[in-house]
């Protein structure tokens, strides 16, 4: 997964089972217990999490409990993202790149 595609993913307001796999880069079995430790902390401090049909945390309390730097996937996706619109624009590299 690319910088841009991980800051699109922590930039969610919630995170299912889903999300927090492919944060933590783990299994589903691994991601819902993640899961349900961040709702038992929450329930711990005496608040709630939305029920429903798929239970969601903050991806907040995700990027914190696995203890992810936010301002450095910030920075590289910035620079990513710096990158491919550097290539877009040099369309004689993209062509060189083909040719050899």
């Amino acid at each position: 997964m690319s910088y841009l595609e991980f800051y699109r993913l922590i930039s969610k307001p919630w995170s299912g089972t889903k999300e927090i796999s492919l944060i933590a880069n783990c299994g589903r079995d691994k991601a819902t217990k993640i899961r349900n430790t961040i709702v038992n902390e929450i329930t711990k401090e005496g608040k709630r999490v939305p029920e429903g049909k798929t239970i969601v945390v903050p991806t907040k309390r995700v990027i914190d409990y696995l203890g992810l730097d936010q301002q450095y996937i910030i920075d590289m996706a910035k620079n990513e993202t710096s990158m491919l619109s550097n290539n877009d624009n040099d369309r004689s590299l993209n062509y060189a790149c083909v040719l050899h």
